[in-house]
């Protein structure tokens, strides 16, 4: 399993683009055990643009997923697509965003 983690703070920073930092992980539908290898790289990237209030999604790569947003547990974004602009109801709060496809996950804080 692979991961990266981060966790973004909109206060911390003077720049109008924040990089989120992610958490991936492979996701193992087969339970037989794998052999030990070097983590999975996944070319992706996510902004807050604190002028427009939205998370941009930059994904360099063949899998398909959606991504979901979600403030306070409740789903205030979604888009089928993993290169995608995310709007953000309101300017403060603690979003998580959840990336999805059928071979590994994405997960990011952002608290304003």
């Amino acid at each position: 399993m692979m991961a990266f983690a981060f966790l973004a703070s909109a206060e911390e920073s003077n720049s109008t683009s924040i990089p989120l930092v992610l958490e991936a992980s492979t996701i193992d539908n087969n339970s037989s055990p794998k052999v030990h290898r070097a983590p999975m790289r996944i070319n992706i990237e996510a902004w807050y643009n604190s002028d427009s209030n939205t998370i941009d999604i930059i994904y360099d790569g063949e899998n398909e997923g959606e991504v979901v947003l979600y403030l306070s547990d409740n789903i205030v974004g979604y888009d089928s697509t993993i290169n995608t602009t995310l709007s953000l109801p309101t300017s403060h709060g603690a979003y998580r965003i959840e990336i999805v496809t059928d071979n590994w996950t994405a997960e990011g804080l952002l608290k304003l």
